[in-house]
């Protein structure tokens, strides 16, 4: 099957983000973000896709032709091409975040503490799937309230388009938990057949203070325990801190790990150094077009 995160409808659905431009050559979408004097392209989140044999030079050679200046793409270990060749093609390739995996769902077994949270909020809230278009408002409310409790903006500050496609995605699971009838805590996963990455997921004060998350994590295990690997993703922002609340949280779970790759082409030299040198970057900058590098 096409990866759900390959589909146009669900390209499209970024439309606060970009422009969705299919790549045929790559089997995908990328977005379209204006800069001044054109545009530049960037891979679908959480992460781009890359169908199997994707021609690579054809695809970046299609993005130039159509006066893309620069090329961003966040790859994990499972859909893409070889490193090596990545780097025929690619200027930047670097390791971007850690990504924590659970391979085999048998035995349901984790660390002491996540053994405790897991039983404690089992006694609180009751867990099952649920059909996302049947709970759509408290979706939306749950997720209104992670963007203002911690500030999201760009590409995570989802608009209503973006949930309303997500109810008819192919591959997408919804794992809820509920505390006296309302829910307090949801994840939402998306499957290609063989691997489940996770997408989204929110809790309410309530769900919080019930560890609902704990339930609902112990839940999507078993509930995909014929996947080949779950994708729990990395922790929290573009860093990589092992420490972060959320990597752990999410390592607590995991019996593997993976990384995840940013790669970036720069496809027309003259105005990509241009639009550097007017923001004024630093030259030394490891960021990624460095012309989108904070500068204050």
């Amino acid at each position: 099957m096409t990866h759900p995160y390959a589909t146009e409808g669900y390209a499209r659905s970024l439309g606060h983000w970009g422009d969705a431009f299919h790549v045929p050559e790559w089997g995908s979408y990328v977005m379209l973000r204006e800069i001044p004097g054109g545009v530049d392209a960037a891979g679908t989140y959480p992460i781009a896709v890359l169908a199997p044999g994707a021609d690579v030079a054809a695809g970046l050679e299609r993005l130039r032709r159509s006066g893309v200046v620069s090329i961003t793409l966040v790859l994990d270990d499972f859909n893409r091409p070889s490193l090596d060749e990545l780097g025929r093609c690619f200027q930047v390739i670097n390791r971007f975040k850690t990504h924590y995996l659970r391979r085999g769902a048998m035995p349901f077994s984790y660390g002491k503490h996540h053994r405790y949270e897991v039983r404690r909020a089992a006694k609180r809230v009751t867990v099952r799937p649920f059909a996302l278009a049947d709970h759509a408002g408290e979706w939306s409310t749950l997720y209104a309230g992670l963007v203002r409790r911690l500030g999201l903006t760009g590409v995570h500050d989802f608009p209503p388009a973006h949930h309303e496609a997500l109810q008819q995605l192919g591959g997408l699971t919804s794992i809820g938990a509920w505390l006296n009838d309302e829910l307090v805590c949801a994840h939402l996963w998306v499957s290609d057949g063989r691997h489940v990455h996770s997408h989204l997921a929110a809790s309410s004060g309530a769900g919080y203070e019930a560890g609902a998350a704990y339930a609902v994590y112990d839940a999507s295990i078993r509930h995909f325990s014929e996947a080949e690997l779950i994708n729990f993703g990395g922790g929290a922002g573009i860093g990589d801190d092992p420490d972060d609340g959320l990597a752990r949280f999410k390592r607590g779970f995991a019996n593997d790990r993976a990384s995840a790759y940013l790669c970036g082409a720069i496809l027309d030299a003259g105005l990509y150094d241009k639009l550097v040198r007017q923001k004024g970057v630093p030259p030394d900058t490891l960021y990624f077009p460095a012309y989108r590098a904070r500068t204050d």
